[in-house]
């Protein structure tokens, strides 16, 4: 079974002891900061490792991609503690997941300690849920 249903328990318990607790989810939609907010963040989190777990490809991190990504379009999730998802048949913990947008030529980026991974080619069937969370989006304060 894929450790995706794990990490959404875990969630629910998080979020069950406090919201200082859960997952932090923010990005930058337009060019404008924007952040989501915490009612649909497990179906957001479960959505984004659904899609995370889908992916068929991983290659070399490189620094200068992450930065471009940080700073255009993306969506990133930091977690208060490693979360594990089963990625190309391998479990992969991080406690930091970066998606760059646009969706169709997304790509992820999972950080555990120092240690950056990057994924994509991921499943379109798995794109839906993740696309209804991204539109939960509100401008940040």
């Amino acid at each position: 079974m894929r450790s995706g249903l794990a990490m959404l328990v875990l969630l629910f318990a998080a979020v069950a002891v406090g919201a200082a607790d859960a997952p932090k989810a923010t990005g930058t939609r337009g060019g404008k900061p924007v952040k989501f907010p915490e009612k649909g963040l497990a179906d957001g989190v479960k959505a984004t490792l659904g899609l995370l777990e889908s992916c068929h490809d991983s290659s070399q991190f490189d620094a200068d991609e992450l930065k471009k990504a940080l700073q255009g379009d993306h969506v990133q999730l930091v977690f208060p503690e490693p979360v594990t998802a089963e990625v190309l048949d391998k479990k992969v913990e991080f406690a930091e997941l970066v998606f760059r947008l646009p969706i169709d030529t997304g790509v992820f980026w999972v950080r555990n300690g120092e240690i950056w991974r990057r994924y994509s080619k991921y499943e379109p069937k798995k794109v839906e849920a993740f696309e209804a969370w991204l539109r939960q989006a509100q401008p940040a304060d």
